[in-house]
């Protein structure tokens, strides 16, 4: 029987995780949990979203929620608006 050979394309791998397609599937699962985050902000004040490239393993799209003001800082830090979101 003949051994079979696997061989990691980097590249190519690299190529998909900073394709457009990575990049809208990030940003849809990031603007669901920043949604899900305000849904839970009972405090007033409002969660953001953000994509970019990150560096990790020579690139690939990262998404990022955070609070944008004090009262949205309270209710991730009381309440766990953020956190929550993420289950």
């Amino acid at each position: 029987m003949e051994e079979a050979r696997i061989v990691f394309n980097s590249e190519g791998f690299r190529q998909i995780l900073l394709s457009e397609g990575c990049k809208e599937l990030v940003e849809q699962v990031t603007n669901e949990i920043c949604d899900k985050a305000n849904a839970n902000n009972s405090r007033g004040g409002q969660f953001d979203s953000s994509v970019q490239v990150g560096g990790y393993g020579g690139g690939r799209w990262i998404g990022f929620v955070s609070a944008n003001d004090k009262q949205a800082c309270i209710a991730q830090s009381e309440d766990l608006a953020l956190t929550r979101a993420l289950s």
